[in-house]
């Protein structure tokens, strides 16, 4: 079925042409019965419009939002990061200094008492040939001990 016309002057029309309502072009925003958008006075100033920048961000309806401050806390917060790095890097050195401590007192005291037990060593050596000597000359030391006697009680008086 052909649903076009042939008219006498030779032009060609669908059926329905004069049909139909016409139709108004569309953009992408919708904007059919409404009136045409026209920027406000806040929309149409760009940022930075004024010298104060309070009053700009207030009449563009914004949250103002200085720099400087915003620029202070990402410092500090860099800052608190560095430090907890610093604070680390200074307790995993404490940590090793101590076990080094540790270790030099632990071999300090080995070495002290290899020490203590070689003079222990020696000691009783000593004690044991002096007990030998003392033995061998037991029966003499007696007579000697018994001569000498009154020569050890100095607080005696001599009569």
């Amino acid at each position: 079925m052909d649903l076009t016309y042939k008219y006498s002057n030779g032009c060609d029309l669908i059926s329905d042409f004069f049909d139909s309502k016409p139709q108004q072009p569309t953009t992408g925003d919708e904007q059919t019965d409404q009136e045409p958008h026209t920027p406000s006075i806040t929309e149409a100033l760009p940022e930075g419009f004024f010298d104060d920048p309070k009053l700009d961000a207030k009449i563009r309806k914004v949250e103002f939002k200085n720099k400087l401050d915003d620029e202070w806390e990402l410092f500090q917060r860099a800052m608190k990061e560095e430090t907890s790095v610093s604070e680390k890097i200074v307790q995993q050195d404490d940590e090793i200094a101590t076990e080094d401590r540790v270790i030099d007192e632990i071999d300090e005291q080995m070495h002290r008492y290899t020490q203590v037990d070689h003079l222990q060593k020696k000691k009783d050596e000593i004690v044991k040939t002096k007990k030998d000597d003392q033995k061998s000359e037991n029966s003499d030391s007696d007579i000697d001990e018994n001569e000498f006697e009154e020569f050890f009680d100095w607080r005696a008086k001599k009569s």
